[in-house]
């Protein structure tokens, strides 16, 4: 159409200039051909349209046109077409309009109703004319095909740079490439430290957020290279959990090159949009996957037990998720052997119920559970069960600990010197750039000086925090240190039931020796008989009334109890014995350790001194079993049946054993007996395993 076949009506509208570049980093790089479709106003002007009447739209620069959806000034044309605005579209190469045949199509035919001109840097386009339809569909399909065949070449040519190891979109935090394309850790020990500090880390955590808790703690801080920025010029920055949680996962850490771990999907919305969504891959479906790739920070088999780590501790996974501090030990283990649903943990009045929901939503009662019932002396009994089993690693678990915590405190005082000897470097930087700025440039001058002063007062920060981490540091044991680790590792059961104790680490202790328990009521007896499933295929019967034992303690002499008890107790411990049995004070609250304190001031009775109770030959049930190398339920057993002396207020508080009574003839013959026989804490059927094997001691 040439320029004398413009009607002056076309000139009465508003001409829209589309500007659009497909990418941001086309807008970087292709500069000039920005120019030339800002270009594209004054061929407008030229073929008529006063300058009042021309809209330049460019805010749709850096997106991609192969869909309308999310190009505001691509809605603004076509709300001008159909509100009849509009007299003419013009873009250097219309295909800037749009890469979707549909898109093209119908933006063709509503200019040709609306009677609206197409505008390239060589043509105007009549959408009326047949032959110009023509040539504008076969452009827009072109168009289409050719936004394809580039796209399917890019990805082609990323696939074989991925297949040979060299594709990287960014580098993981302590890696760099040097030399491209090869991966390398970075040169900088404290990074790698730092690193390393991670992985370390989460082998002594339940979860990734346990990790990222502590790490904030500890004041931990993780390196960054800022996009753009040499290697050298690190950032040191607070992880964010989800920085931490994409190092656990990524096998880039293990030596391993992976690329097509997650897809793009594109899909059409409700109202027809083409939105896209990436989603994760399974591993088998990996498009690269390269092991001894580069130099590793972990092994792929410690790689796949983080992955695992992670994947358990999910919610909705299939299995208990990260043991959390609550009351109930043995929540998530529990499971239903009628239905198999799991049991659900709830706390009425501070006192721990578990409840089957799933077998009452198959029978559509939702307002009747399966079954229910109170957990305290159960997990007590679960408790005694794996106690048995750690008791012999005890002394192991005290050296181990020792040593985990004088790592830790050596790694946490390495941050500290590196902090230390980076901000030293960072005043030294400082003074040398301060030295070498001209004295009359004083404006700089000050201002060096005030970039130098500062760092000098992060050296005296640090420097401080090193000496005050160094007065209150950890020392390896000494000899009569080393003796009451001993001592410790062997009284299990005290550090178990210590009021301080770790709720989730008991959990995690558990769920290491269980898989889980079924359980099932037994109504002719009464019953709830727990199956417990422990690891590796042996397993065991436990058998539980089905209402809770009464609560004791009604008509008991407090002050003989307590007199009793503070023998082998601290008022803390007791508190606990006496609130487990729901042995109230006058006052029915629960009891502490400062209300044990003032009954035993207000009648007199003195506290707990480990001098006296050694003098006297006082003993715990967990300590009369150690010397006589039994289970602390045989010994509960012994001075049930009356064999062993005790004085013990209450059937199932503590006793207090005198160190003589264990020499005593029957109990030494019970003793024998009950080594040499099958008589053990677990049931015994010859078609099942035990977890403890008879032995002859």
């Amino acid at each position: 159409m040439t320029l004398e076949r413009i009607e002056p009506k076309y000139r009465e509208k508003t001409a829209y200039v589309y500007l659009r570049q497909s990418s941001p980093g086309q807008v970087k790089k292709n500069v000039e051909g920005a120019r030339r479709q800002r270009r594209m106003q004054e061929r407008v002007k030229e073929l008529g349209w006063p300058a009042t009447r021309i809209c330049l739209l460019g805010g749709d620069t850096g997106q991609s046109g192969e869909s309308q959806h999310g190009r505001e000034d691509y809605q603004v044309i076509l709300e001008g077409v159909l509100n009849g605005h509009a007299g003419a579209v013009a873009a250097r190469e219309l295909s800037r309009l749009a890469r979707d045949d549909q898109d093209w199509n119908q933006l063709l035919r509503i200019c040709r109703y609306r009677n609206v001109l197409l505008i390239d840097e060589h043509r105007v386009y009549d959408a009326r004319d047949p032959q110009d339809r023509v040539m504008l569909g076969i452009a827009g399909a072109f168009s289409e095909f050719e936004l394809a065949l580039i796209v399917d070449r890019m990805q082609q040519c990323r696939l074989d740079k991925a297949e040979r190891g060299e594709l990287y979109d960014r580098l993981a935090t302590g890696y760099i490439c040097r030399v491209e394309p090869h991966l390398e850790k970075h040169p900088d020990d404290r990074v790698q430290r730092a690193v390393a500090k991670v992985f370390d880390q989460f082998d002594r955590c339940l979860s990734v957020l346990q990790l990222h808790d502590q790490l904030l703690e500890e004041g931990f801080e993780l390196p960054i290279v800022p996009q753009g920025r040499d290697w050298r010029d690190l950032e040191w920055i607070t992880p964010s959990y989800d920085q931490l949680l994409y190092m656990l996962k990524h096998p880039v850490y293990a030596g391993i090159y992976v690329r097509g771990r997650k897809q793009t999907l594109v899909e059409l919305d409700d109202e027809g949009h083409v939105k896209k969504h990436r989603r994760c891959v399974p591993r088998n479906q990996w498009a690269v996957f390269l092991e001894n790739h580069h130099d590793p920070y972990i092994t792929p088999a410690r790689w796949e037990q983080n992955v695992e780590k992670v994947a358990s501790n999910a919610r909705g996974a299939g299995m208990p998720h990260a043991p959390q501090e609550s009351p109930s030990l043995l929540v998530g283990l529990l499971r239903c052997q009628r239905c198999g649903s799991k049991l659900h943990a709830t706390y009425p009045h501070g006192v721990i119920r578990y409840t089957c929901r799933g077998g009452s939503a198959q029978r559509q009662r939702p307002r009747k559970h399966c079954f229910s019932f109170t957990a305290t002396h159960v997990e007590e009994r679960v408790a005694e069960l794996v106690l048995e089993v750690v008791r012999p690693a005890g002394i192991a678990a005290a050296h181990e600990a020792t040593e985990r915590l004088a790592k830790e405190q050596r790694e946490r005082r390495q941050l500290i010197v590196d902090r230390w000897e980076a901000c030293r470097e960072a005043a030294a930087r400082a003074e040398r750039e301060y030295k070498a700025t001209d004295a009359t440039y004083s404006s700089v001058r000050r201002h060096l000086a005030a970039e130098w002063e500062a760092a000098l007062g992060a050296v005296d920060v640090e420097a401080a925090r090193l000496a005050a981490f160094d007065a209150q540091s950890w020392t390896l044991p000494t000899a009569e240190q080393q003796r009451v680790l001993d001592r410790l590792g062997q009284d299990v059961d005290r550090i178990w039931h210590h009021p301080r104790a770790s709720m989730a680490l008991k959990k995690q202790i558990v769920r290491t020796l269980v898989e889980e328990i079924l359980v099932e009521p037994d109504a002719d007896r009464d019953e709830l008989v727990f199956c417990i499933h422990w690891t590796g295929g042996h397993h065991t019967q436990l058998r539980e009334p089905r209402q809770p034992r009464k609560a004791v303690g009604k008509g008991l002499d407090l002050k003989a109890t307590i007199e009793t008890l503070r023998k082998v107790l601290r008022d803390g411990a007791i508190a606990a014995a006496l609130n487990r049995e729901r042995i109230h004070p006058a006052t029915e609250e629960t009891w502490t350790a400062r209300r044990v304190m003032s009954f035993r001031r207000e009648h007199g009775i003195p506290g707990f001194s480990e001098s006296v109770k050694d003098e006297q030959g006082w003993l715990t049930q967990a300590e009369a079993a150690n010397c006589l190398s039994v289970s602390a339920m045989s010994v509960t057993r012994l001075v049930q049946e009356g064999i062993l002396p005790a004085e013990q207020p209450a059937v199932r508080l503590p006793a207090v054993i005198q160190r003589p009574a264990l020499n005593l003839p029957q109990v030494r013959r019970a003793v024998m007996a009950l080594k040499n026989s099958h008589n053990r804490p677990l049931t015994h059927d010859p078609n099942q395993l035990n977890l403890f094997p008879t032995t002859n001691s």
